[in-house]
């Protein structure tokens, strides 16, 4: 399913059941905002990202309560995804040297405890988590991991692409198919299971819940 349809697929849902995430999604990004990004990161951006980009920048995510993304994040717009960035950048920089790491010569979706400068953060947990986007050259260049403060990305990518992961929620909100089922199986990271997410309100917060 592409960009535009399962993105008015988690409007349309989030409007009827929960208007209050609605109403904090941001206004789509301008031209200057995209190419500023590009040039930023000094790669083509992919075009499923730049597709939702054109159709909202991120979300008003420090003042949501609640997740729109599972397991439990929120978009970010492209001024919080470069300064993540950045601040995901300097840190590495402190505790590894000016690079280049192991894994910078890696294909797409191959795990690092290094943050890479391929790496653009798309969604912040609060936590010191995120989900981010893997812009290495290779077959899964594109594709959605999580960072965590502790283990860097050691998992594997939760989604394929941006694309992906849009469907995969709207799925999970519109016709009730829990998202990440492909994840949980063990079968793409034996070490580590995700347990299938739905969303749920839970004491007036959208939540993503194990099922």
């Amino acid at each position: 399913m592409n960009v535009a349809t399962s993105w008015g697929r988690i409007i349309s849902w989030l409007t009827a059941h929960h208007q209050a995430t609605a109403t904090l999604i941001n206004p789509p990004a301008t031209v200057v905002d995209l190419r500023y990004l590009e040039a930023a990161i000094n790669r083509p951006l992919p075009a499923d990202l730049v597709a939702l980009l054109k159709l909202a920048n991120g979300t008003q995510h420090r003042a949501v309560r609640g997740s729109l993304i599972p397991t439990r994040f929120n978009l970010v717009p492209v001024k919080d995804m470069l300064s993540t960035r950045q601040m995901l950048q300097k840190i590495q920089h402190q505790i590894s040297g000016s690079g280049p790491w192991p894994g910078d010569s890696d294909p797409a979706g191959r795990p690092s405890t290094d943050w890479l400068d391929t790496f653009l953060p798309i969604a912040d947990a609060g936590d010191g988590a995120f989900l981010y986007i893997d812009l290495r050259d290779g077959d899964q260049s594109g594709c959605v991991w999580e960072w965590d403060a502790e283990g860097g990305g050691e998992s594997a990518p939760w989604w394929n692409s941006v694309s992906e992961m849009l469907d995969d929620v709207a799925a999970a909100f519109v016709d009730g198919r829990p998202a990440l089922q492909i994840y949980s199986s063990g079968a793409v990271w034996p070490a580590q299971r995700l347990s299938p997410q739905l969303p749920e309100i839970d004491d007036g917060y959208l939540q993503w819940f194990a099922v």
